[in-house]
């Protein structure tokens, strides 16, 4: 996996539970910028200490015809009585091997063992792990992800790596319906359509695509690859979610059916959006405020909040909505209307200079002249200082890899608050509007919403304030600055000195001293009592100061598009303008919860999970034809993700994957149409299970039962 910008220690696991020996890289290389490995060829160690030879080897390449001269470098520095891998080729970068450098290499061969020397033969990555494993040579163990290189592609075009996240998920969620659907006979299960969306979203996986390093061309390429993978999965996730419709009661006449699938195998809880269409345009000017019912009969906690559309009668609705959703299965609500003079005006506790939200444990304190959070408190603790949640405008180059840096640490600015005058100008209104208002309000939640500017650039930041559902805070930037970084700042107010992030299948403490981190779907900054987390929908840069306990997290970069530094060399040219990377608006989405160190490290993969896979919520009016299906697969427990439920690909039934995202031995037992399996999981372990109309047994990775 020679030219990746960094791996990730979740590798491991699967790699030793798929049958791999060995795993050979190139980046990060040994330099000041980068990590310290205790040798080139080392014991990688994974997160639930399973290990796999590791080999870092030099350039995997070679220029045309000037190989030679690299295989006689690696041979001159070749010990005696030992072995070498010098791996040479044009690659990627225009070509595979030449003849003039195959038969230089074959006369070079020739000479050196007509003279009694070394051999030197043509051989194979398998050949030399082989030769290593049984050299008897006592390797070092490394037990931390191989990162960082090229840090500038943690964040480079940021929106692929956003539609990445969120096509990755779009296909997890569509194989759980379709299998749902599946084993209740409701449907055919898609696996055409399937493979042609998967085949999208690999292909972006490729660098220079998902890094963010490729020209213009590419970009738009991958997003409109993975457009194309998700309108697919979009239509296949439609299918199953009417077929799963089956046996739903019609509506009544005087309200409207909502329903919500939930593609977890347990209950969770938390706050739901829909939007639907009343029976008819409404051009009375009194107002329809919705008023929910459960399936029971119970009213579930509801508000009315703007729709998308914007059209000056009542005709469309937009629900939020505070529930709890059975697991893996669709959840009905019916909404009916009460006739009130108008709609309320939105409103918040006022404090002074601050908006005040408190509820149950927590307290939010806004700043309505900074338009920052100034408290964020929990039973009466303080977990955040003044003037949190600012974007912190860096200094950048036009290196879109970031390949001659660790970190960005010159802050040159911050956004600030809006004048009245900007706030109208930026809203396009006819008055003046204070830069810190209140948009929505009601039972469920209050959301703020506050206005920033930084030279050409605006920024809209709102604050959701659940009642139930912990802060949420979207941030839509409108950014016209070059080779400038944008970062979200939380200085913690509780003496955080670490920083732990999520890597793939298990997470790690990150870097404390600025270097540019990067990490999955959430971080979370601690001091081993208490914790703040960040759940995000498709980040993965941050940096954080452990000195002063300020998590930093990376929201995007402006450099060209692959500016390839150069020594001695000019890289932009200075005689014509050049598109930078970043223009226009890019929105972000981010879930802070705080609370016990020990609480959110264990409740936070799944909320990070819920955040950036969430229930499908739809408006429509069922038939009433057909039986309802069963819930198919139920989880117990609060800790064990269930990452995949799907049709195997191997042999008969469904695999269900479920991941132990702690550092702890926990245990699960799984429910499978009525069988039961209990499982034991050691530290970050995955453990996949195939489940057949007449078993649950538990297999290994590549879908074969275990012995």
């Amino acid at each position: 996996n020679v030219d990746p910008f960094g791996h990730t220690r979740g590798l491991v696991q699967i790699l030793n539970k798929t049958g791999y020996e060995g795993y050979m890289f190139m980046r990060p290389g040994d330099g000041d910028r980068w990590i310290k490995l205790p040798a080139n060829e080392f014991k990688w160690v994974g997160y639930d200490d399973s290990e796999i030879t590791a080999v870092r080897h030099g350039s995997y390449n070679s220029h045309k015809g000037d190989a030679i001269s690299k295989v006689k470098g690696f041979f001159d520095r070749c010990p005696e009585d030992d072995f070498v891998l010098c791996l040479w080729g044009i690659g990627n970068h225009g070509g595979g091997p030449s003849k003039k450098d195959i038969d230089d290499i074959n006369a070079f061969a020739e000479e050196v063992k007509s003279n009694g020397g070394h051999e030197v033969i043509h051989s194979t990555p398998e050949s030399y792990l082989d030769e290593l494993n049984n050299s008897g040579k006592e390797l070092p163990k490394y037990e931390k992800s191989l990162n960082p290189w090229s840090v500038g592609c943690y964040t480079s075009q940021v929106r692929i790596k956003q539609k990445y996240r969120a096509a990755e998920n779009l296909f997890t969620l569509a194989e759980t319906m379709c299998s749902h659907a599946c084993l209740n006979n409701l449907m055919e299960y898609p696996d055409t359509e399937l493979a042609e969306a998967i085949y999208d979203i690999l292909t972006v996986q490729f660098h220079d695509s998902i890094p963010g390093s490729s020209v213009q061309p590419v970009e738009e390429m991958a997003l409109r690859m993975l457009d194309h993978g998700m309108e697919i999965l979009t239509r296949v996730k439609a299918r199953a979610f009417f077929a799963l419709a089956a046996g739903q009661k019609k509506a009544d006449e005087d309200k409207i059916p909502v329903f919500a699938y939930n593609p977890y195998p347990y209950e969770i809880s938390g706050d739901f959006t829909s939007e639907f269409m009343l029976w008819d345009q409404n051009w009375n000017p009194e107002f329809l405020m919705p008023r929910l019912y459960a399936a029971d009969g119970s009213i579930v906690p509801s508000q009315c909040e703007k729709e998308n559309s914007t059209i000056p009668i009542q005709w469309r609705k937009r629900i939020v909505f505070n529930a709890t959703l059975a697991p893996m299965s669709l959840n009905r609500f019916d909404c009916a209307f009460d006739v009130i003079e108008k709609k309320p005006v939105p409103t918040c506790t006022q404090d002074g200079e601050h908006y005040v939200f408190t509820c149950n444990s927590f307290g939010i304190k806004i700043n309505k002249n900074t338009g920052l959070v100034d408290s964020y408190t929990k039973n009466g603790e303080e977990y955040v200082k003044e003037n949190s949640f600012s974007l912190d405008v860096y200094a950048d180059n036009y290196d879109p890899w970031g390949m001659e840096v660790n970190s960005f640490k010159n802050k040159i600015g911050s956004f600030r608050i809006a004048t009245p005058k900007e706030t109208q100008k930026f809203c396009c209104l006819d008055n003046e509007l204070a830069p810190v208002h209140v948009i929505e309000s009601g039972n469920v939640r209050t959301v703020i919403e506050a206005v920033f500017c930084y030279e050409d650039s605006r920024a809209l930041v709102k604050y959701f304030l659940s009642e139930n559902d912990g802060l949420r805070i979207d941030v839509r930037v409108v950014w016209t600055e070059k080779q400038k970084m944008i970062k979200l700042s939380v200085p913690c107010a509780f003496g955080a000195d670490k920083c732990i992030g999520e890597h793939a299948y298990g997470r790690e403490e990150l870097f404390t001293d600025l270097v540019e981190n990067v990490s999955q779907r959430y971080l979370v900054a601690t001091n081993g009592k208490q914790a703040i987390a960040a759940a995000n929908n498709g980040v993965y840069g941050s940096s954080f100061d452990g000195e002063n306990g300020v998590l930093n997290i990376t929201l995007l970069r402006s450099p060209s598009y692959t500016a390839h530094p150069l020594p001695q060399r000019i890289t932009m040219p200075q005689d014509r303008y050049l598109p930078y990377i970043e223009q226009g608006e890019r929105d972000f989405s981010f879930r802070f919860d705080i609370g016990a160190h020990k609480e959110i490290l264990d409740t936070t993969p799944r909320r990070a999970q819920h955040f950036n896979m969430q229930p499908t919520l739809l408006s429509f009016y069922p038939t009433g034809i057909g039986e309802k299906p069963q819930s198919p697969l139920k989880l117990d427990g609060d800790i064990i993700c269930c990452t995949a439920f799907k049709k195997a690909e191997v042999g008969e039934g469904y695999i269900i994957r479920l991941f132990n995202p702690t550092g702890e031995s926990q245990n699960a037992t799984v429910e499978f149409m009525g069988r039961k399996l209990t499982l034991d999981f050691g530290k970050y372990e995955i453990k996949t299970v195939r489940a057949t109309a007449s078993s649950l047994c538990e297999t290994d990775l590549l879908e074969n039962l275990l012995d």
